[in-house]
C-alpha cells in the first residue's frame, strides 16, 4: 500500500478524538455482549434488563454516528 486509506486519515484533532471515541465505545460493548453469554435469564426482570442493556448500547451508537455524520 502506498497510502493509508480514507478511514485512517484525520485532519483535526476534534476527528482524532471522535475515532478513539467509537473505538473505546465498541471495545465496552463487544465486552459487554462477552460477558452477557455467561448471565442466566430467570425473571422477566432480568430479561427486561438485558432488552434495556442492549438498546441502551444501540442508541449510544447510533447518537455517536449522528453527531460525527453532523461534523461533517
Amino acid at each position: 500500500m502506498k497510502e493509508r486509506p480514507k478511514w485512517m486519515k484525520t485532519s483535526s484533532l476534534d476527528e482524532l478524538q471522535t475515532k478513539v471515541g467509537h473505538v473505546i465505545i465498541m471495545i465496552l460493548l463487544v465486552k459487554m455482549l462477552e460477558r452477557s453469554k455467561m448471565v442466566t435469564i430467570a425473571t422477566g426482570l432480568d430479561l427486561l434488563s438485558y432488552s434495556v442493556c442492549i438498546f441502551m448500547s444501540s442508541a449510544s451508537l447510533y447518537i455517536l454516528h449522528i453527531l460525527h455524520k453532523g461534523k461533517q
